[in-house]
This record gives structure tokens, C-alpha cells and sequence, in this order.
């Protein structure tokens, strides 16, 4: 009788344990350092900036004391050679204003802009004075007021377009000339700009909604007395926004050639 061997049983071999492969750690992806702010001071183009908000600033408050004299006291209807003196010296601030800023945009593009849009104001400005000439005011008489009202309009709303154009771009500019350096002070250039455009805006739908209803005699005599009130409640809060506007913008000019210099 055969026997049954046992078969013998294969010897366990140990598992191997598994290998830890160290992972390398995600590098933290480390942000490029920001640029050095330049102070204001030290930028090659601040002498240049310097001087023409210092200038700027001077010939608005050369500006204003001629608007005074002229528009305000009525100095020059009272005094007409003194007249002359003031617009002749109005049309000069308005040409040296027209240099500085050309001289700006060598350090601000944008100033060129605000040269452009500002040309057409100046160029009309001696055609609307030969308005008060004898012989203009005798050829308005015998021609068509509706006619000549019509073109009134249009020149208004060009010239007050190009106003407004010209102050968006200077203002803009301004601003510019601090971005990247000293950003409040851009946010207010900006804010004011805002401002301008829309006062500007106003007053000249104003004025054309006066002339519009000038060609209509009837028209115009039920917006005298049923709205005499308004009118002059809307006069005299453009000229209050108008004049606070522009003393904001000779505290930016004074403030920004401080900063500059």
C-alpha cells in the first residue's frame, strides 16, 4: 500500500515593500516684483510737467481776472478803449495757453488733442466779435432772422462740441501725466473731467434750446412766462458750477506743479 507523501508547502516570501519615491514639493510660483515707482520728482519729463502746470496755472488765473473786468464789472462797455485792451489781452492768454500745452504733449500726447479741438473757439472768436460792428448789426436787420438763427445754431452746437472735446482731452491729459505714480491724484483729474464735459454740455444745450425757441415768437413768450423762474435758476447754477469748476481746476494746476517740482 503506497503512502501519500505530503507535498510540502512553498516557503512564504516576504513582500517587499514598496519603495517610497519621494515627490518633489510644487514650487510656489513666486510673483515677478513689481516695478520701483519712480517719485514724480525724478521722472525725466518732470521739469517739463512742472513748468507748464505752473503756467497753465497762471494763465487761468490771468483768465478769470479778465473775465471779470470785462464780463462781470462791464468795464469795457463802460470804458471802451479798456475794452479793446481786455479782449486783446484775452485772445493773448488763450494763444500762450494754446503753446503750453503744445509744449506738454512732448511728455503727454494728448495734450496735442486738446491744441487741436481748441483752434476753432479761438478762430471764431474775432468773426463773433465783428458781431457788434455798425454795418453787421444793420445787414441782421434786414435779413432773415430765421435764416441767420439757423446758423447760429449750428455754429453754437460746433463750437460747444469742440469745447467740450478740447476739455475732455486736456483734462484726460492731466490725468495721464500721473498714472502709474500717483493715482489719486489721476482719479481727481478724472472726476473733474467728468464734471466739465457735463456743465459744458448743459450750458450749450441751453443756449440752443434759446435760440430754438427764439424762431418762434410764440413759443418763446410762453417759455418767458411760464418759466421765467427755472431759466433763472438754471443761470445761475451754471455760473455757480461753471466757477467752481473752474477754481477746482486751479487748485489740481497749482497742486499738480507742486508735485512736479
Amino acid at each position: 500500500m503506497m503512502e501519500n507523501n505530503p507535498t510540502p508547502s512553498p516557503e512564504l516570501v516576504p513582500e517587499a515593500a514598496p519603495i517610497a519615491v519621494p515627490v518633489p514639493a510644487e514650487s510656489a510660483v513666486t510673483p515677478p516684483p513689481a516695478p520701483p515707482v519712480i517719485p514724480l520728482r525724478e521722472r525725466p519729463n518732470a521739469p517739463l510737467l512742472h513748468k507748464g502746470f505752473q503756467n497753465l496755472f497762471r494763465l487761468g488765473i490771468a483768465n478769470i481776472v479778465i473775465n471779470l473786468l470785462n464780463n462781470t464789472f462791464k468795464l469795457g462797455d463802460k470804458i471802451p478803449s479798456l475794452g479793446v485792451v481786455l479782449s486783446a489781452m484775452s485772445f493773448a492768454v488763450s494763444v500762450l495757453a494754446l503753446v503750453v500745452l503744445w509744449k506738454l504733449s512732448a511728455a503727454v500726447p494728448r495734450f496735442r488733442k486738446a491744441v487741436y479741438f481748441n483752434l476753432l473757439p479761438l478762430i471764431v472768436l474775432p468773426f463773433v466779435a465783428l458781431l457788434d460792428a455798425p454795418s453787421v448789426q444793420e445787414w441782421i436787420t434786414a435779413s432773415d432772422v430765421s435764416a441767420i438763427l439757423v446758423v447760429l445754431i449750428i455754429l453754437l452746437g460746433l463750437i460747444f462740441l469742440f469745447a467740450t472735446l478740447a476739455a475732455y482731452h486736456q483734462l484726460t491729459a492731466c490725468a495721464e501725466a500721473f498714472d502709474g505714480a500717483d493715482d489719486a491724484m489721476a482719479a481727481k483729474w478724472r472726476s473733474l473731467c467728468t464734471w466739465q464735459v457735463v456743465i459744458i454740455g448743459c450750458f450749450g444745450a441751453f443756449l440752443t434750446l434759446l435760440l430754438l425757441l427764439g424762431l418762434s415768437s410764440a413759443s418763446f413768450f410762453y417759455f418767458y412766462n411760464g418759466g421765467m423762474i427755472v431759466l433763472l435758476l438754471f443761470i445761475l447754477a451754471i455760473a455757480i458750477a461753471l466757477g467752481v469748476v473752474e477754481i477746482i481746476e486751479l487748485v489740481y494746476l497749482n497742486r499738480s506743479a507742486k508735485l512736479y517740482e
